[in-house]
């Protein structure tokens, strides 16, 4: 890739362990919800990937369908952050991070925060919801953060909360996009039965 290439990484749904399966795969509207978030991201990346703890045939088809690649994590069973690494280990650029249960992003939303990011060059780039909770899985890492990435996960440092103490970091407020449409559901996720009868509503 080049220089000012961006790798849109979308997180595979892992263990899932409220839902009770693979939360991936559950459909809104008639698409699954790892497609939900493909096609957001999609128009904003130079390149797209799937992280995924193993490369079952399932991800394999569908990086296929998307002409994605699929990569599998370094550590298994270590959460977001691991995928993370994962990407930023693939690409050696930026990667834009995206959760496969956020079925409500929006590439406007993303348009900004690469905007952001390109524009004052932090090492990460990550929004803030409108109840002030940090959403590191619709953020943007630069190479930078790898090394630290690395060490945290050897060293059994999982949470990715901790990656902002160590590296410049631009937090975006709500309030910088909230006059996008759709705004106030961008960071509705699906993690249990409950989230996802909800989200199905009309």
């Amino acid at each position: 890739m080049k220089d000012d290439q961006m790798l849109g990484a979308i997180q595979a749904g892992g263990l899932s362990s409220r839902m009770g399966q693979d939360k991936a795969w559950l459909t809104i509207d008639g698409r699954a919800l790892i497609e939900h978030s493909l096609a957001a991201i999609q128009p904003v990346v130079d390149t797209l990937a799937i992280v995924a703890s193993a490369a079952r045939s399932d991800y394999r088809d569908l990086a296929s369908r998307w002409q994605a690649l699929l990569l599998e994590d370094r550590i298994p069973g270590c959460g977001p952050l691991g995928g993370i690494e994962a990407a930023l280990r693939a690409a050696s650029q930026d990667v834009l991070a995206l959760a496969c249960d956020l079925p409500f992003v929006t590439s406007d939303l993303f348009r900004k925060l690469r905007s952001i990011h390109e524009l004052e060059k932090a090492e990460a780039t990550v929004p803030i919801d409108a109840s002030g909770r940090l959403q590191p899985l619709v953020g943007i890492y630069g190479p930078g953060c790898l090394s630290h990435i690395e060490t945290m996960l050897d060293s059994g440092e999982y949470k990715v909360d901790l990656l902002f103490t160590r590296i410049p970091t631009r937090f975006v407020k709500f309030g910088e996009f909230a006059a996008l449409a759709g705004s106030h559901q961008f960071f509705t996720n699906i993690n249990t039965p409950a989230d996802y009868l909800a989200a199905r509503e009309p």
